[in-house]
């Protein structure tokens, strides 16, 4: 069991009534920034906050940033509606995937909030996703925003950084109808005791469900093996379904409530809130490059299953990231013999070709030549398929930048 601290800073309305809360990872009772990436702090935000059983006030929202892959990954549809606020982060581009994915999240219900920046940039032409604009008062001037605010009245303003009454009463008169700052309250940090399931568990779940998506009791029955990771899927289940009289505390029947895409989202979630992002991201990049050369190299060869060649891949380097002996990862997932060879062995024919992969890695050009020559492949098609991995890898990455 771990202490998950954050600041909770309240925000009001122009009655001066508590209307909802900003929640900010921090890493101890000072109210600093954090040291971790911003897509672990977020998940571990949701992790302690929303699937740890506490009990939220329902006619609060709470306002959470997230990163642009976070809301490509759809991660918010892990968290009720009517709580969550989401705030789209200044460095989030608007591109066509995440306006999509925006507009996905405001058909839904959820509130979008965004920064003032939103008026100024790209995103000047999608205003119609935000229900909320936040203004700081410390580095604007309010009255710049009267045209801004009478143009567009579906649109609520916060003024945010609001140090005096002289300033609050300013910003209602201009406008403005909700308001954070020392005025009001500075804020407060709090902490929740979170119980995380560990990363084996969570990737033995990857692999079900992806394997076999429409065998429900196996996937219950690898949740159950973990009791933090089947206590977070049946807390979810009850949060997403507090609409029902009777609580959801069977195990198979928070699996099928939940479904196959928030059982992902909310695993996705989890693995986020477990590993630290910046220590192992060369390593997750090294991993994907590999997942997609394995599983584009397949129709090269014969007899061989893409979807496992891309586990092989992704779970190579776990070893590293984990900071485990691959014996024991694999010893613990539930991995098909070939798959479990290849890892342990570089054996077998998913063997062989981590094993070509990783010698393109280095530039061990004889292995490569003598590799593809007992394989019966190309070496020129071989290598086209690891540069365009190699490409779909870095604009992979490029998206998830943080």
């Amino acid at each position: 069991m771990s202490e998950i601290f954050f600041s909770c800073q309240p925000i009001f309305n122009e009655g001066q009534n508590h209307w909802g809360n900003e929640l900010l990872f921090r890493e101890g009772q000072e109210n600093k920034f954090p040291s971790i990436d911003e897509d672990t702090a977020t998940s571990r935000i949701l992790s302690a906050n929303f699937l740890s059983g506490k009990e939220l006030d329902d006619s609060l929202r709470y306002v959470v940033s997230f990163s642009e892959a976070a809301l490509l990954d759809e991660i918010p549809f892990s968290i009720p509606v009517k709580s969550l606020v989401i705030c789209v982060t200044a460095k989030c581009n608007a591109t066509p995937m995440l306006v999509k994915q925006l507009e996905s999240y405001q058909k839904a219900g959820f509130t979008i909030l965004g920064e003032s920046d939103v008026f100024t940039s790209r995103w000047q032409r999608h205003l119609h996703l935000f229900g909320v604009v936040r203004v700081s008062m410390a580095t604007e001037n309010l009255s710049d925003w009267t045209e801004g605010i009478a143009n567009y009245p579906d649109i609520r303003f916060l003024a945010s950084k609001v140090e005096s009454n002289e300033e609050f009463v300013l910003a209602k008169q201009l406008g403005f109808s909700l308001f954070q700052g020392y005025f009001f309250e500075q804020p407060v940090i709090k902490s929740h005791s979170d119980v995380a399931p560990s990363v084996i568990s969570l990737l033995d779940a990857c692999i079900v469900i992806n394997r076999s998506p429409h065998d429900i009791d196996e996937i219950t029955e690898v949740i159950s093996r973990d009791v933090s990771l089947l206590y977070k899927v049946v807390t979810s289940a009850n949060i997403l379904a507090k609409s029902k009289k009777k609580a959801i505390t069977n195990p198979k029947q928070a699996v099928v409530y939940l479904g196959l895409e928030s059982l992902r989202r909310l695993i996705s979630l989890l693995i986020m809130s477990n590993m630290n992002h910046q220590e192992c991201s060369h390593l997750q990049n090294a991993a994907i490059l590999r997942a997609i050369f394995m599983q584009q190299a397949c129709p090269l060869l014969n007899d061989l299953d893409p979807d496992e060649a891309f586990l092989v891949g992704a779970f190579s380097l776990l070893d590293a990231m984990l900071g485990v002996p691959m014996e024991d990862v694999v010893e613990k997932l539930s991995l098909n013999q070939p798959a479990k060879q290849a890892l342990l062995s570089r054996s077998g024919p998913y063997g062989d070709l981590l094993e070509l992969c990783k010698h393109i890695e280095h530039a061990n050009w004889d292995w490569v030549g003598s590799l593809c020559e007992k394989m019966a492949l190309r070496e020129r098609a071989v290598l086209k398929a690891f540069e365009k991995a190699r490409y779909q890898t870095q604009t992979l990455a490029a998206t998830m930048q943080v």
